[in-house]
């Protein structure tokens, strides 16, 4: 039996867990056919057979009766119809041969009339000559012995010995255990091709995502999964792999953005170094002021590489190692309170004012070092982004279980559309204003990375030339997982 799909997707069909699957179902229908045709056709002749001893049981008292009711009354009409009953019980019963032993062992009625008169003694004989029903034989002939025991004083005077042969009943038996075992041979055909359409319907749909899942690979555009009619296992596993190979691609693509943004951010400060080095080589006797000059710039862009660099490695620890947490319990304010102080020379150097506002006693378990990188990269943001003479805003508050810290500028503002891109590495709304500014623009990108270590987020609100508001929600207390698994 051939599986034509399984071999024209690159598997053997002996191989394939359709066959495998056909083969077992089979061989277990097989095995049990066996067993209930071991089992059945032993139970029904053992049935047929006690059916057969019953009737000749059945027979034999009679005619014990009969002898019994002879032996007392001792006439010729009553032995004549004794006789009788032999031969009619011969005529209708052909398989049993009755005789009639006296209590001496000799034969006095026989219905084949060849040992009448002859003696017969063995064990069945004499054990029923004690009074008991005997049986014997084999499997194609039974014996039984009853005996013939007189009313009125219980004395057993003889005793009627059956032969009954089982030959027709085994030969009728061996006649029906063919018919039987034909029927179950046309009917395992039937049963093996629905085996096989089942298993051919049962492991169709796996075809169809093997397939589906190689004309995604091969085909630029993505391609449609395929459609089932009812929601079962194939379906959600068709959504599975749907979302992650989605999840794949979005994770490829962000990747070779993340390569190119990366190279073109490093290739342009090397693009100055280059122009600058070249331009004093070129050039002879080159005014030691023009070197000063020349070298000044080639310092600052190493500087824009290495605070690149830097925050990049940042953004790689806290993706891939920073789910440790040093956690310890402070005083919000004074850790804001540390931060302005520290970046007060830069907001003066444009009149910038840098204030603290609301609850002097907000009571967090954090990282200090981590959550100082987040708040201090939203103030220098503040700071770079900001009029001359504005102003930058430190709000916190508790609000049940959360800290709410909001960092409020004074500076140009973001348009709403570029809110959802605000977050993602080396976006910049204005390129040429950031790099101005000195930004990497992953300064953002670390901070969502550190709210979200925290079990916290972080949301933006602007208005194109009056300012943004960059708002952290986090809890006042870290909850390990395993603890919200508890709850």
């Amino acid at each position: 039996m051939r599986f034509p799909a399984a071999e024209k997707e690159g598997v053997k069909w002996y191989k394939s867990v359709r066959f495998y699957v056909f083969l077992s179902l089979s061989a277990v229908f097989i095995v049990f056919l066996i067993l209930f045709n071991i089992v059945f056709f032993k139970t029904y002749e053992n049935y047929w057979i006690r059916q057969r001893m019953s009737e000749v049981s059945r027979y034999a008292t009679f005619v014990a009766g009969q002898s019994a009711m002879n032996e007392t009354d001792q006439g010729t009409d009553s032995e004549s119809q004794l006789h009788a009953d032999l031969e009619s019980i011969n005529r209708l019963y052909t398989y049993m041969r009755i005789l009639i032993i006296d209590d001496k062992g000799m034969v006095v009625q026989d219905t084949s009339q060849s040992r009448v008169g002859r003696y017969i003694i063995n064990d069945e004989i004499l054990g029923a000559l004690a009074g008991n029903i005997e049986n014997g034989g084999d499997s194609k002939v039974k014996r039984l012995a009853v005996p013939i025991t007189v009313r009125d004083s219980g004395k057993t005077c003889g005793v009627v010995y059956v032969f009954a042969s089982m030959e027709l009943l085994h030969q009728k038996l061996v006649e029906n255990r063919e018919r039987v075992i034909l029927i179950e041979i046309i009917m395992g055909i039937v049963v093996i091709a629905l085996f096989y359409l089942i298993c051919y319907l049962a492991v169709r749909p796996f075809d169809r995502i093997n397939s589906w899942l190689k004309q995604r690979k091969e085909e630029k555009n993505p391609v449609s999964k395929p459609k089932f009619y009812m929601q079962n296992e194939f379906s959600l596993l068709a959504d599975t792999i749907d979302d992650s190979t989605r999840d794949l691609l979005a994770m490829d693509r962000s990747r070779k953005e993340f390569v190119s943004n990366v190279s073109h951010e490093l290739k342009t400060p090397l693009s100055s170094i280059k122009v600058l080095t070249e331009s004093l080589l070129l050039q002879d006797h080159v005014p030691e002021e023009m070197y000063k000059e020349f070298l000044q710039d080639i310092n600052s862009e190493i500087d824009r590489m290495t605070n690149i660099v830097n925050d990049l490695l940042t953004l790689v620890r806290l993706e891939e190692g920073g789910s440790v947490l040093n956690l310890s319990t402070f005083n919000l304010a004074d850790l804001v309170d540390d931060i302005l102080k520290r970046l007060k020379p830069l907001a003066d150097q444009r009149s910038i004012t840098l204030s603290r506002e609301g609850s002097p006693n907000v009571q967090v378990e954090a990282d200090a070092t981590k959550l100082t990188l987040a708040i201090s990269n939203l103030v220098q943001n503040g700071i770079k982004y900001n009029r001359d003479n504005g102003k930058v805003t430190v709000v916190l508050e508790q609000s049940g279980p959360n800290a709410l810290i909001s960092v409020s500028d004074t500076g140009i503002g973001i348009e709403e559309e570029n809110f959802d891109k605000l977050f993602q590495r080396f976006y910049r709304v204005d390129k040429a204003r950031d790099r101005a500014a000195g930004g990497t623009g992953l300064g953002l990108s670390i901070v969502r990375q550190i709210v979200t270590l925290h079990k916290g987020v972080i949301s933006v609100s602007s208005t194109v030339g009056k300012g943004s508001t960059f708002l952290i929600k986090m809890p006042v207390e870290q909850i390990s997982d395993q603890d919200e698994e508890d709850i």
